[in-house]
């Protein structure tokens, strides 16, 4: 699987956090930990940006395997360097 876009990979988690936090505020309050957490939730869920993709070591490897289809680019090294480049986009600069 390639060139997933976020929107449709969480299709109906927006609505179902929403709801969900919405149903704790009533029973717990607002300021319950939970709810300020759901609330977190939401606000990253709503941050995402149009057109975001998402990117996994497999899909990665595969598209690695795509732009540089060479015999020694085994299965062990292409996910071994997919997850070497998602630990640097991960790292602080």
């Amino acid at each position: 699987m390639t060139g997933v876009e976020i929107k449709a990979a969480l299709d109906g988690a927006p609505e179902f956090v929403a709801y969900a936090v919405e149903h704790l505020t009533l029973n717990l309050g607002e300021t319950h930990p939970t709810v300020v957490v759901g609330r977190r939730i939401m606000a990253s869920l709503d941050a995402i940006p149009d057109g975001a993709v998402l990117v996994t070591e497999e899909t990665l490897a595969a598209a690695i395997h795509r732009a540089w289809p060479y015999r020694r680019n085994t299965a062990t090294g292409l996910v071994l360097s997919a997850a070497s480049i998602l630990a640097a986009l991960r790292a602080e600069p």
